[in-house]
């Protein structure tokens, strides 16, 4: 039996259908069956009591259609077989359907597992999912058609998962030629090789908890897609993602998992008071980085082309389980072209890099500010009470968004927190520039920040240079436009030299407590402001007349 939207089924949380969530769900079931500390024997018994679980708890983790059509949900068809296979349990999954909200059907199949029952109810498991997944569309007729295949090459997924954490420890996951193909061959995405890799050690943090720390890491390669000729219109080298996790505490994650569910299953979200107390606390840093190689695009409408050799992201949360915490984030490009270009070749970037970040951030009184926000947040969105109902005692009024902004703010400034430049850089053919600096809270200064930033520009002046026209022509509009905004940037730096010799032009800006903006020392404020004069100082008070 196929799904349709009408299907009457009960309201249960709806996940995103994804190969992790299938994963994620399947060890989470064999968690439910776990025991307690040593690794059980795998006999008949194991495996029929293993079997009953999956047959109860499946729609559980992978529901059915919504009755609001909205998700996607889920169809299983038939029972799960489990069978001991010497050290493990050999399992078949019932055959797996899914359907979204816009009618499209993916018709996975049987998914096989291997678990092996290990020591402090930690399991072995390797997951093999179907070599080939149909998807198919709903028609004018509301029937089924053909959309696409999903095919899998060669494919490998073994990982360790901690039945009282209800988390994955490693993950070690390869898959090779995989494939998205419209149906007729009218189009195709294809990826050469994807990969997945987790390992997560436990450390002892403060009272003795167990926390966990380690890496992780996604990439592919080879990625293609094609139109409906079969023309090549996109490609990426490859793309890989970085994580490493520290202090996180698993069972506060465990937690926040369970009362996800049973919030979902009521059909409400969770408050503050339920869902705060989890998330403090949960992690010491996260630091992350994506990377991605070799990108080309062809726009078939006009012919234009796109091709990046490097592209890289950056982000970090570190301490936040410490007195203060730093926020840090950066983008890295190189090697873009474009064709035709929408620039002067000359100052097309072909690379370019910034780094940012937030030190000093006092941890205690941010989540203060966070949660007093998030309850008058909650408390505005409440509905009223309803005509008759029995009055509850009033809860202690909380102070003002704007209230608690300032709180933040003052202890902010009491911390020294800092947004740093830590590195700002940009390359063109025809000039180059660097940028380095900080700004400090500081609650007195009139815009309640102090601080500067230093920018150095090589290549302006040779560039002015070269752009003028020969004796006796005029240069064309976009030309004279440029040498314009040029010379005005050449006339607000400071003229000097680098140690090569090359001409340069230094910017240095500076934020006062008095609140005027200096360039190069020179009092900017007016100008920024659109040429206003500043305003007139008070006449000094009449002296009274002597009688």
């Amino acid at each position: 039996m196929r799904l349709r939207r009408s299907s009457p089924a009960p309201a249960l949380p709806v996940r995103s259908l994804r190969p992790a969530l299938i994963a994620g769900g399947m060890l989470a079931l064999v968690a439910g069956w776990s025991p307690a500390q040593a690794a059980p024997a795998v006999d008949d018994a194991g495996a029929k009591a293993l079997a009953a679980s999956l047959k109860k708890d499946l729609p559980r983790w992978f529901p059915p259609p919504a009755e609001d059509g909205e998700g996607i949900g889920f169809e299983w068809q038939g029972e799960p077989t489990v069978k001991p296979a010497g050290d493990h349990y050999d399992i078949a999954l019932p055959r797996l359907s899914a359907e979204d909200a816009e009618g499209t059907l993916f018709d996975i199949g049987t998914i096989l597992l291997a678990v092996t029952p290990k020591d402090d109810s930690q399991y072995g498991v390797s997951i093999t999912l179907p070599s080939a997944m149909k998807v198919q569309n709903l028609d004018d007729n509301d029937e089924y058609v053909d959309a696409a295949t999903i095919t899998i090459g060669k494919q490998s997924f073994t990982s360790t998962w901690s039945g009282a954490l209800e988390t994955l420890l490693t993950v070690d996951g390869a898959f090779n030629d995989l494939a998205v193909t419209a149906a007729g061959g009218k189009g195709k995405v294809s990826i050469a090789t994807m990969t997945m890799v987790q390992d997560l050690k436990p450390e002892t943090g403060a009272g003795g908890a167990t926390l966990w720390s380690g890496p992780a890491a996604f990439a592919f390669g080879g990625l293609s897609v094609q139109d409906d000729k079969n023309k090549e219109l996109f490609k990426i080298g490859g793309v890989t993602s970085e994580a490493t996790y520290s202090r996180v505490d698993l069972t506060k994650v465990s937690a926040l998992q369970k009362l996800s569910e049973q919030t979902a299953a009521k059909g409400v979200a969770p408050t503050s008071s339920e869902l705060l107390p989890k998330l403090q606390g949960m992690f010491g840093g996260i630091s992350g980085a994506m990377r991605l190689s070799n990108l080309s695009f062809v726009n078939p409408e006009d012919g234009t082309t796109v091709a990046l050799g490097h592209l890289a992201f950056r982000s970090g949360l570190t301490d936040l389980d410490q007195a203060m915490s730093t926020v840090s984030m950066g983008i890295e490009a190189r090697d873009f072209a474009m064709t035709p270009s929408p620039a002067p070749v000359a100052f097309t970037p072909r690379a370019f890099e910034m780094k940012l970040s937030v030190a000093k951030l006092p941890n205690s009184a941010l989540w203060k500010a966070f949660t007093e926000l998030a309850k008058s947040a909650e408390a505005e969105e409440a509905p009223p009470a309803k005509k008759g109902a029995k009055a509850k005692a009033a809860a202690p009024a909380s102070p003002s968004a704007d209230v608690v902004m300032q709180q933040a703010m003052a202890a902010m400034g009491e911390a020294g927190t800092e947004l740093r430049i830590d590195a700002l850089n940009l390359d063109t053919p025809a000039t180059a520039g660097t940028a380095t600096g900080a700004v400090k809270v500081a609650t007195q200064a009139a815009f309640g920040v102090t601080g500067g930033a230093t920018v150095l520009l090589r290549g302006i002046d040779a560039a002015v240079k070269a752009m003028q026209p020969a004796p006796g022509a005029k240069p064309d509009k976009e030309t004279q436009d440029l040498l314009a905004g040029l010379a005005m940037v050449q006339a607000l730096g400071q003229a000097g030299k680098d140690d090569t010799g090359a001409d340069t032009r230094t910017y240095k800006i500076d934020i006062t407590e008095a609140g005027q903006l200096l360039l190069n020392g020179a009092d900017m404020t007016a100008l920024l402001a659109g040429g206003s004069e500043p305003a007139p100082a008070p006449a000094p008070a009449e002296k009274p007349k002597k009688k």
